[in-house]
């Protein structure tokens, strides 16, 4: 890709749904020397590649650093050095000072100012979406659609930031995968130790680690998905009862109807009529 260098703030938007992004850039061989530096606008950027593989930044006496690709965030207020003076491979959005409430989850916390990016996180791909939108930016429309390219990633960047905060048990992985298969999957009756299995796990300890992570046993989990989308078809349909039923992996009405009883404290018809829509 080559350099470029975009201003947006006069840039026609077709339906304004996020923060309007006022400046848009990439550089092969973006120079950062190591003076202070404040700045006006809220910055969002990618340093992509370096000559040492890191990257760094200095805000008062503390200092911060990553390996790269990583996320950068800069704004208006604090005093910001780079620590790894010389070229490096840049990719960076702003928006202009009045949004600063928008991105507050970030200007509270200093250690936004570096974050390494999550292995899975496709950025090849939402760059060459942003770089197309680029060259292409008369389109109507695409100013709309580099605008949401650039929130997808300032999301990416917030929650990359939590799941360095969290303190992920044993087996985290795992048991997210296999969650993600449940909900879904939950109306198929899927074999809870099977599946544990083939993620690496013995179904004694599968069930002591999903207890801890998700607060109640596994068929508690699968039976509370299966009444809430019992819920939604009696809201949101005029399927019977018994269809709903079996939909939902109940093979028999009578035993859904003493199971959704138990689990929201009223029948499925009387939920119903409390749930319809008023004429």
């Amino acid at each position: 890709m080559e350099n470029f260098s975009l201003n947006l703030d006069s840039a026609a938007r077709e339906a304004a749904l996020f923060p309007p992004v006022s400046h848009i850039a990439y550089n092969r061989e973006d120079f950062q020397m190591p003076v202070p530096l404040r700045r006006t606008s809220i910055n969002f950027g990618i340093v992509l590649s370096t000559k040492t593989g890191r990257t760094g930044y200095r805000i008062g006496d503390r200092e911060y650093e990553s390996e790269v690709p990583a996320f950068i965030f800069t704004c208006p207020g604090p005093e910001y050095c780079a620590i790894n003076p010389g070229p490096v491979e840049k990719f960076y959005f702003s928006y202009r000072s009045e949004h600063l409430e928008y991105f507050e989850g970030f200007t509270v916390r200093p250690e936004c100012v570096l974050t390494p990016f999550r292995r899975e996180f496709n950025l090849t791909e939402i760059l060459k979406e942003i770089f197309h939108l680029s060259a292409t930016i008369q389109h109507p429309g695409n100013t709309d659609r580099l605008d949401c390219c650039c929130i997808r990633l300032v999301q990416e960047m917030l929650l990359n930031l939590r799941e360095r905060k969290r303190r992920e048990p044993r087996y985290a992985a795992e048991l997210y995968r296999i969650a993600s298969y449940l909900d879904l999957h939950f109306t198929e009756h899927p074999d809870l130790e099977l599946l544990a299995r083939s993620r690496g796990m013995s179904y004694r300890n599968f069930l002591r680690y999903w207890k801890e992570q998700f607060g109640v046993p596994p068929g508690t989990y699968l039976r509370r998905k299966q009444l809430d989308e019992a819920c939604r078809l009696l809201e949101d349909t005029d399927l019977k009862i018994y269809e709903i039923a079996a939909r939902t992996g109940f093979p028999d009405p009578y035993y859904f109807i003493r199971a959704f009883r138990r689990e929201k404290q009223t029948s499925p018809s009387k939920y119903r009529k409390d749930h319809l829509s008023p004429m």
